[in-house]
């Protein structure tokens, strides 16, 4: 069955125009992984900013924490969600999150964290 979701998941993706971002993104939700590492990915208090890291470190801590190989204070929070993901999805995840800490700021974002959060008064 995971196997047939899979294939789905990649031919939705090769003929309904769907990009590894979106699928990344769709994986990143579908899994909870939002609960812990935020929404955008960016952390919190005690979960690690996943956001613009290595698709390397991303690959290799899943597929540890997968393996069971892993053994830190979240390891055992970690291993179910590792484990239920394919190596297909741990590949576009992990590219989608190394990306995600790339992304050019909107004239918008910069002009709210330039004026309206920094020391100038906008005008």
């Amino acid at each position: 069955m995971k196997k047939l979701s899979i294939v789905l998941i990649l031919a939705l993706a090769l003929f309904g125009g769907e990009t590894n971002e979106s699928l990344g993104a769709k994986i990143y939700t579908k899994h909870g992984c939002y609960g812990c590492h935020g929404i955008d990915a960016g952390g919190s208090a005690t979960y690690p900013k996943l956001a613009g890291k290595s698709a390397y470190y991303i690959r290799r801590r899943l597929h540890g924490y997968k393996k069971g190989t892993i053994h830190s204070g979240r390891s055992d929070i970690m291993r179910p969600f590792a484990q239920s993901l394919s190596d297909e999805e741990i590949k576009i995840l992990a590219e989608y999150l190394k990306n995600l800490g790339h992304k050019k700021k909107s004239d918008e974002d910069r002009y709210y964290e330039e004026y309206e959060i920094g020391d100038s008064s906008g005008s």
